[in-house]
């Protein structure tokens, strides 16, 4: 416990700032692929993409693949879920239902 402690300040230093910097420079968050908007030229290649899962859907091509592709699929789509219901309880601001008033 007391390494852990002794550790804290090292790594929340390092943590400061290395967001800092990533915050204060806009050309480092324009490098990273999450937040950059599709270009242009990414297009055709996200078309082949949908073209491509159409054609694997028609032809249930998607059933061949190995377990860990189904795995990595599989815990793909539990995140998803769980983001979907995450939002939802935060829409709602409770846990357990919409609050109903009555008038």
């Amino acid at each position: 416990m007391a390494a852990i402690v002794k550790a804290l300040p090292g790594a929340l230093s390092k943590l400061r700032s290395s967001t800092t910097t990533l915050l204060r420079d806009p050309q480092v968050q324009a490098k990273l692929k999450e937040l950059a908007p599709p270009a242009p030229k990414e297009l055709p290649a996200a078309i082949s993409s949908i073209v491509k899962t159409a054609e694997s859907i028609q032809t249930m091509r998607f059933l061949n693949v190995t377990v860990g592709v189904a795995a990595r699929n599989a815990l793909v789509s539990v995140e998803v879920a769980c983001w979907f219901f995450v939002g939802e309880i935060v829409g709602r601001r409770s846990l357990v239902g919409y609050k109903v008033s009555n008038k």
